[in-house]
């Protein structure tokens, strides 16, 4: 029979930055999440940035096949990286 204290920390998949922060506890566990929720903001954010650029490389008769026009493709390419 194993006996487990009420403070132990929920074993869970976080990652690397989990397992770095664990021996931290509970605020440790908070920094992993922090740091997560930040990385998957700037992929976010790289990701816009990267499909904006295809955009912009896609000729008229693509455009034309998916109903976007090049008016679209400029608005969407001019917005900053961080605007949906």
């Amino acid at each position: 029979m194993s006996l487990t204290c009420p403070d132990t920390i929920p074993q869970r998949s976080v990652g690397v930055a989990g397992r770095l922060f664990r021996p931290f506890g509970r605020a440790g566990m908070a920094l992993a999440d922090g740091c997560a929720r930040i990385n998957n903001g700037l992929q976010t954010w790289l990701d816009r940035a990267r499909q904006r650029r295809a955009l912009q490389e896609l000729n008229d008769h693509v455009l034309k096949d998916i109903g976007i026009s090049r008016c679209d493709v400029f608005r969407e390419s001019s917005k900053f990286f961080w605007h949906e």
